[in-house]
């Protein structure tokens, strides 16, 4: 699954955590202005702040969380923005 990195906080010394948000497709369909009626003006003024309001809240929240010692942060060289590929897989246990 691929995740973008939305923000990155010191845990301890030696761990960092990042927050996840999944990358999706995120397209929205914007509609067509029509700047000869002023309601159909207004409309569109308001769908696109519901829009520009929408992205803004899921840049603030996050779908997944992981932990990664601070050694391996550095040296990926890991920052807000980066996109990262995760794989599940289930470990047999001792």
């Amino acid at each position: 699954m691929r995740y973008k990195i939305v923000r990155i906080e010191l845990k301890d010394d030696d761990t960092i955590i990042l927050f996840l948000k999944k990358v999706g497709s995120g397209a929205s369909i914007i509609p067509k202005a029509d700047l000869s009626d002023p309601v159909k003006l207004i409309e569109f003024s308001m769908h696109m702040g519901m829009n520009v309001a929408k992205k803004l809240e899921e840049l603030t929240q996050f779908d997944a969380y992981i932990p990664i010692d601070y050694e391996e942060y550095n040296l990926k060289d890991l920052k807000v923005g980066d996109l990262v590929e995760i794989d599940i897989r289930q470990i047999e246990k001792p």
